[in-house]
């Protein structure tokens, strides 16, 4: 099971071959004294993963920051009908997968991210 997250991850953060995941875990070295930890999270309603928690943490001290970064802030959606807006990915018969919706482009989020990320170098 564990190969699901990694891999729905892996696909979400195409480009960014320098997060080494482990599971629901990603991880990348920002530099020679912090590192960034990606994980995927489920807030608000177990097994409905909403977003990704990122934390930035000092390899000596721990936590420097940490933000979360829901998937219906930024990401634009594909959504059957107007009525049907999720905004989720979930476990369903041992598939992990988006719930209805499907985003259009990750990379949208992911450059998000990456952004936020680089202000702490």
């Amino acid at each position: 099971m564990n190969n699901i997250f990694s891999g729905f991850n892996k696909a979400f953060f195409k480009s960014s071959n320098d997060i080494t995941w482990y599971d629901h875990s990603g991880i990348m070295e920002l530099d020679n004294n912090k590192i960034v930890i990606f994980e995927i999270d489920d807030v608000g309603t177990r097994d409905h993963y909403n977003g990704y928690r990122v934390k930035i943490l000092n390899k000596h001290n721990g936590v420097i920051e940490q933000k979360f970064f829901k998937f219906q802030h930024h990401l634009e959606f594909n959504h059957r009908s107007e009525r049907d807006k999720y905004y989720h990915v979930w476990l369903n018969n041992g598939n992990f997968e988006w719930y209805i919706s499907r985003p259009k482009n990750t990379m949208v989020m992911v450059n998000t991210m990456m952004d936020w990320i680089s202000k702490f170098k």
